[in-house]
Parts: C-alpha cells; structure tokens; sequence
C-alpha cells in the first residue's frame, strides 16, 4: 500500500503530465506552479487514506477505530468478562454474532466455537432403547435425550499481532471458553441442557 507521500507526489505528477502542452505551460522549472499543485495533491491523498480506512472499518474483522460502534450496533459484550478482551477477541465476537445462525444443532455450535477460536464437539446423550441400540453403548436414562455435552479441545491462545493488536495488550492471552459458556447459555433452548468439558491445556 502506498503511503500518504508516495500518494501525493503521485497526483502531482498526475496533474502536471495533464496539463495543455506548449510555451504557457512548461513541464520544468515553475516552482510556484509545482508548490500549488503539491498542496492540491496533499489533499487527494489524505483523501484517499480516509478512504482506505473507510474501507477497512466497514468490515468488523479488520475494524479498529469503529470496534466500539460495531459492539454497539450488536448487543456486545454480552458477558462481564469480555470487557477486558483483546481487539482481536473483540473483532471475533463482532464476526460471530454478525454471522450467527438462528438455528442450535451441533453443527452449528461446533461452528461457533471455531468462529470465537476453540475447537470443539457436541456429545448427543441418548438413552439406551432395545432394538436400536448396540451392544456396549452407554445406559443412558430417558431424560438423558435432550442433554448435550460441549467438549472443548483446547484453551484459545491470542497473541500480539503487529497490525491486529493494539499498544499496551499482553502479548499473549489464554481463554478457557468462557465466551463460548456464555453465548451458548443465552441462545440455548429451553427444552435442552447443556453441560461443558475441556481437555487439553
């Protein structure tokens, strides 16, 4: 990408190679002519850098000056803990509830894990019935049916990122899926029970 000088020396050539050609109009030596050009020129390029930040700040993933805003329009945090995220955990949870579907299957739980950063899988408890259950599948009672196990794999590691992070966050953070808890304990239905495991570090 280009910086904001390169930008302006840039218009100022473009604005000199389109002027009329002849006498009135000389390409060398017209100091004055040149300073005004550049003047006009520093202008369009800072132009130019507000719409490439512009650019940058109408998506959530790569927002930085707007994050705050996007967290308004969404609802967000939605837990205590989150107030003390990094940025990028901050783009994330933007990026997840931006794209979350309405629908609770396991699928659809695994997937948000893997938008917040956890791998994970859903354990389906079903109870034992004759005739469609096997030989050394697990006795579960009748009331285990609507009862889901989210395991997750490992803790979330962040860390500093030149152009990502901001000045001042650690350089590393770990998150044991508490975001995950929580975005999971707000959507869940009513009709089903969900448990948490974690394995790993």
């Amino acid at each position: 990408m280009m910086t904001t000088d390169q930008k302006t020396d840039a218009y100022t050539n473009a604005m000199i190679a389109g002027l009329p050609q002849g006498p009135a109009f000389p390409r060398e030596e017209a100091e004055n002519r040149d300073a005004l050009f550049r003047a006009i020129a520093r202008e369009f390029a800072l132009e130019d850098d507000l719409v490439d930040l512009m650019i940058s700040e109408a998506n959530p993933l790569t927002a930085s000056i707007t994050i705050e805003e996007w967290e308004a329009d969404f609802g967000l945090p939605d837990c205590d803990h989150q107030h003390a995220t990094t940025l990028q955990e901050r783009r994330a949870a933007v990026h997840e509830k931006r794209t979350r579907v309405g629908s609770l299957n396991p699928n659809a739980i695994v997937a948000l894990a893997k938008k917040l950063g956890y791998d994970a899988e859903v354990i389906e408890r079903r109870p034992f019935v004759a005739g469609l259950s096997r030989c050394g599948d697990r006795l579960g009672r009748a009331d285990s049916r609507l009862w889901w196990t989210v395991r997750v794999y490992q803790a979330r590691i962040t860390r500093f990122r030149a152009g990502a992070s901001r000045a001042g966050e650690k350089l590393m953070s770990i998150a044991r899926a508490e975001d995950l808890v929580c975005v999971l304990e707000r959507i869940n239905h009513s009709h089903l029970k969900l448990t948490f495991s974690y394995e790993g570090n």
